[in-house]
Parts: C-alpha cells; structure tokens; sequence
C-alpha cells in the first residue's frame, strides 16, 4: 500500500514538472519575454558604458529616447559634453535584431530629441 501510494506520488510529480516546463518553453516561443525596445536599450547602455538610464519613451521610426541617470566618463566621451542646466537625454535606435545604435546627445528642451521623423 506504502509503495503504490509512493508511486502514484511520483507520477504526478513528474507529469506536473512536465506540465510547468511545457508552459515555459511555450512562453520562452510565444514572446512573454521578450523584452521592449526600451528595456534593450537600457541594457545595452549598462553593458557597453556602465551607465544607467532613467526613463525611456519610445518614438516613431525604431528610436527611442531615454533620460540619463548616471553617466560615465566613457559614455560623455562617446557622446560629448553634457548640456548644462538641462535634462540629459539620448537618442538610441533599437533595431529589429535587436541591435542597439547610439545616436547622439540631446537636451530635454527639445521636443523632438530625436531630430525630425523621418519620411
């Protein structure tokens, strides 16, 4: 009696495991984690220049631009002097491979930090 109780344990413990891989590799092909184009950008900044972004709108045409939070040296030589007494944005293109381009320094008195949307 001790073993069949055992055994029927084990069956369902293994069918809920698989049930629960199933689900996630299902998830994993269906995109549930696929990250925003602002969350690429995010993280490629943090890699290539140990620097953290602020908050990020996205724009037409594959752009998106984000507020800087912390800089560092490398990314203000990338990217030149800071403007002073203005909100440091930048302008990244997140492309469809997931390619993240660096664009250029922009000031957060513009409203199109961006520069014009393209035709």
């Amino acid at each position: 009696m001790t073993r069949e109780l055992f055994v029927r344990l084990l069956r369902r413990t293994i069918v809920g495991g698989l049930i629960v891989v199933a689900v996630g590799v299902l998830a994993v092909y269906a995109g549930v984690f696929d990250p925003s184009p602002s969350e690429r950008a995010r993280g490629w900044v943090e890699r290539e220049y140990d620097a953290e972004l602020g908050a990020c709108r996205e724009l037409a045409g594959q752009r998106v631009v984000c507020d800087v939070e912390r800089s560092t040296p490398r990314l203000l030589e990338t990217l030149g002097p800071l403007v002073p007494d203005a909100e440091a944005r930048i302008c990244l293109f997140v492309l469809e491979n997931a390619s993240v381009v660096l664009d250029g320094w922009a000031s957060g008195d513009t409203d199109e930090p961006c520069g014009p949307t393209p035709s």
